[in-house]
């Protein structure tokens, strides 16, 4: 029984050389790396379409931003103090993305005692800026909770009028510097 079980083992040919175990086709190495690449480059292409698509919307600008808001507020007339606070909001907000200043981020106190408030907004718009925020801040502060339709589109009208002036007077002053550099 022994001997059987020897004799069951095949016996390897002593002559054949290694390289017939090592040749591969030419076709499969091949074949692989189309099935990896064409999978792998049309996730690619398909990545960078959308990318382009969503990169080539028109980004809305703080005139825009501001001018919807202002929209929106005088659609829905508040009592004077919310106004007078959403109003800041809008202003601050549109200060803050157009001139880069960071009256947003500062409580009235702090942006009245700042040196260089304002400083990226057009000297001729400056003033009055001032002087809207400052007297938004007195409706903020008196607490006046009953409404005031007309004095409410007056002020979100001023804001209106002044957010235009500011991107009309920056747009003026670039135009101005390119003559200057040409």
């Amino acid at each position: 029984m022994g001997n059987d079980i020897l004799q069951a083992i095949p016996q390897l040919e002593k002559d054949i050389p290694a390289d017939q175990f090592m040749v591969q086709e030419f076709w499969v190495p091949l074949a692989w790396a189309c099935a990896i690449l064409l999978p792998l480059a049309a996730l690619a292409a398909w990545w960078l379409y959308r990318r382009s698509r969503k990169s080539a919307a028109p980004a809305i600008t703080p005139l825009q931003e501001a001018l919807a808001a202002l929209a929106e507020l005088d659609a829905e007339l508040p009592p004077m103090r919310e106004c007078a606070l959403r109003l800041s909001m809008i202003l601050r907000s549109y200060l803050a993305g157009q001139a880069q200043d960071p009256a947003l981020y500062e409580t009235h106190e702090e942006f009245s005692q700042r040196m260089d408030s304002l400083s990226n907004v057009p000297l001729s718009c400056q003033l009055e800026t001032r002087d809207l925020l400052e007297h938004l801040a007195e409706f903020k502060y008196a607490g006046e909770t009953e409404s005031n339709a007309t004095r409410a589109h007056g002020l979100i009208e001023t804001a209106r009028t002044l957010v235009v002036r500011i991107d009309a007077a920056q747009k003026q002053e670039q135009k101005n510097k390119q003559e200057v550099t040409a």
